[in-house]
């Protein structure tokens, strides 16, 4: 993906909630380099592989989403399966759901989710309702004031403030 906006939505007449259910296979999105991808339903494993640019909501996700991503931003509003990050190098990921232990924390951490983060997400949000249809999302919008300090920011560890080191500290 290299632009432009993808859309994938369950069929009108599913009576599955598309919320927890797999509609895309794995691999979706992976080296996507910029547009928006929308998908009312959760997706396979290595969800935003390599992602250097684009910007995806999506329900839940299988193992390994956001490998090695370089940029963009991902929003997950349902559950994830394990090694969340692995090898993520830029970008932005925010999560709705606790995802407990099942975050690479070798390469990304937690940071401050700002009021800007919250502004940006929530016109995704917007955007992505009025595209989906989707549930999940009509319900957090509808609480905003209550259910938005449940979103949690994660970026890679070499983007977050450090401390700067001396040349003693390094030679050690």
């Amino acid at each position: 993906m290299s632009g432009g906006k993808t859309i994938i939505v369950p069929p009108k007449e599913a009576t599955y909630k598309p919320e927890e259910n797999a509609i895309i296979g794995n691999c979706a999105l992976y080296g996507a380099t910029a547009g928006k991808f929308y998908v009312n339903g959760q997706a396979g494993d290595r969800f935003a592989v390599r992602n250097s640019g684009a910007t995806a909501v999506v329900e839940g996700t299988g193992l390994h989403a956001c490998e090695y991503m370089t940029n963009g931003k991902v929003i997950i509003l349902g559950e994830t399966s394990d090694n969340i990050g692995a090898g993520m190098t830029g970008g932005e990921l925010f999560l709705f759901e606790e995802p407990f232990n099942k975050i690479n924390k070798d390469y990304i951490g937690k940071a401050p989710v700002t009021k800007q983060d919250l502004e940006t997400i929530s016109t995704i949000l917007k955007d992505y309702v009025a595209d989906t249809n989707s549930a999940k999302a009509k319900y957090i919008l509808s609480d905003w004031e209550n259910v938005k300090d449940k979103f949690q920011k994660y970026i890679p560890l070499l983007m977050m403030d450090r401390e700067p080191t001396t040349d003693k500290e390094e030679v050690k």
